[in-house]
């Protein structure tokens, strides 16, 4: 099956990702845009985007790599390929190395056929405190951090329902307790991210990540937005396509250890 898609989705995509590092703590360095967390050193939350169709000189990637190794961060890039193709061998030159290569997958309104929740579980959206400290330890837990949640975490999701994102959660019926969360990163120009779908190990292999991407897909298009994306690493391309998904570009991530 021809999964591909036509159309403007892989620069959308890449504006985006752009964008969204600019709500948060970030840098102009050269043809870069720099986000820093000060409360973490997950190089998921520290990284770099080149503007579309840069090709950066070596300087400019020194100036890059000097602006994390200040903040003890990690160097790394996190960009759509396509719409800056004179980067990786700028950044290849400079001694960093691809870490991966994502497909992007995209839904548009009224794409995704609809994906009951399993039997026994609830899907809603977060936005009181307890709820969203909730959501943190489920991805906490899901994505193996060494730490418990704290208030940092707390204030991301906080800020994430402030600009327009959805926190959602999966809940055991029976007990109460949350077993999956996700969320969308909050919409810029009609586009939007969906991330960190996570659920704990008892409840996966089940249909719970399934029903809460297309929960929350469903209810950002229903919010006004065009397009929702995702990037998918490869044990979860298969279940992303097999409820709806399809591909439009490609993500790239290079870091320099």
């Amino acid at each position: 099956m021809d999964n591909s898609v036509a159309g403007p989705e892989p620069g959308l995509v890449s504006r985006y990702i752009r964008a969204s590092i600019t709500t948060g703590s970030h840098e102009r360095i050269g043809p870069f845009v720099a986000g820093f967390d000060a409360h973490s050193t997950n190089p998921f939350r520290n990284y770099a985007v080149p503007d579309d169709g840069a090709r950066p000189a070596p300087e400019e990637v020194a100036a890059l790599v000097a602006a994390f190794v200040h903040r003890g961060r990690t160097p790394r890039l996190e960009y759509v390929p396509g719409a800056a193709v004179g980067v990786e061998p700028a950044l290849s030159a400079a001694g960093f190395t691809v870490e991966g290569r994502v497909p992007v997958l995209v839904s548009r309104p009224g794409s995704l056929p609809d994906r009951p929740a399993p039997e026994g579980i609830g899907l809603s959206l977060a936005t009181a405190d307890d709820s969203l400290f909730a959501a943190a330890e489920v991805q906490h837990e899901a994505y193996g951090e060494p730490a418990p949640p704290g208030e940092a975490d707390l204030s991301r999701l906080r800020a994430t329902v402030r600009r327009g994102g959805l926190v959602a959660l999966a809940r055991d019926l029976a007990t109460g307790a949350a077993v999956g969360s996700g969320l969308l990163n909050g919409p810029i120009d009609g586009v939007d991210e969906l991330a960190a779908v996570g659920v704990r190990e008892p409840y996966r292999r089940q249909g719970v990540a399934g029903a809460l991407t297309v929960f929350l897909a469903q209810a950002g298009h229903e919010r006004g937005v065009r397009l929702v994306w995702l990037e998918a690493e490869s044990h979860e391309q298969r279940i992303y396509r097999s409820i709806g998904f399809v591909d439009a570009a490609e993500k790239v991530w290079m870091s320099l250890h």
